[in-house]
């Protein structure tokens, strides 16, 4: 995938993530009489860094400051999860952090640290490999998991939330709407994944295979090691499905 169209991606995601998805579910309305961070509020410690924008990376009144101006947060979920032989076993939160760090650095509001934990279907790990890292929890875990993280969040005082997996098994997907339609509190949820952002450029996700890994590469460079897969291209690929990275990566 050529660079040009990984920034097309990222910046079609961010985009949609920083409204609240393409369903229109979080209105300016739900997040109150706050605008947007303009970047350019300061105070006696300074100048206020709209690039930091995690959670647990904010001071006080940095974190204070931008709940006031946008109080939506992002909690991005993936797994732990084989992606190849050439790709970090955390690509799913990885890639849905970054992703939910540059919207919320666009449009505003605070980045939950990312949650590792992923439900099943998880590609098989490679046979050469003797420790087999996935790490699968139950759907009823990591929805209460969820809820109480969110509950939390409405406690601080946000607004809105929005919960967004990058592990696009079809049980995550379906959990993370779930958790949003299900959420008992004052404050609007969206349950969403990653293959809801990016249609304008035909994006379908895949496995450690061309979009995973172009994201990846773009995003965490440090992150891939394609010289870990066969030079030879007719070598069946582990873990990988979807177009072969190695060609159309």
């Amino acid at each position: 995938m050529s660079r040009t169209t990984r920034r097309d991606f990222i910046r079609t995601a961010a985009a949609g993530a920083a409204v609240g998805g393409g369903a229109g579910t979080l209105r300016a309305e739900d997040l109150g009489s706050a605008g947007a961070a303009d970047g350019e509020s300061a105070n006696a410690a300074g100048v206020l860094k709209s690039d930091i924008v995690e959670y647990e990376l904010l001071l006080p009144y940095q974190f204070e400051r931008r709940v006031e101006q946008c109080p939506l947060v992002y909690i991005p979920v993936g797994a732990l999860e084989w992606h190849g032989e050439h790709m970090a076993l955390g690509n799913d939160s990885i890639k849905m952090h970054a992703l939910c760090r540059e919207a919320a650095r666009r449009g505003g509001g605070v980045v939950f640290p990312p949650i590792f934990y992923g439900v099943p279907f998880m590609v098989g790990y490679g046979k050469k490999y003797q420790f087999k890292a996935n790490v699968p929890v139950t759907e009823p875990f990591l929805e209460q998991l969820l809820d109480t993280t969110l509950h939390a969040m409405e406690e601080v005082g946000f607004k809105a939330a929005i919960v967004i997996t990058g592990h696009t098994s079809g049980e995550q997907m379906r959990l993370m709407k779930r958790v949003g339609q299900n959420y008992q509190g004052k404050m609007k949820v969206y349950g969403s994944f990653d293959n809801e952002w990016g249609k304008d450029i035909n994006y379908t996700s895949d496995h450690a295979a061309m979009w995973e890994t172009s994201i990846l590469s773009h995003l965490h460079p440090e992150l891939v090691e394609m010289d870990r897969l066969p030079k030879d291209v007719t070598v069946k690929l582990e873990g990988v499905g979807g177009k072969d990275p190695r060609i159309h990566a």
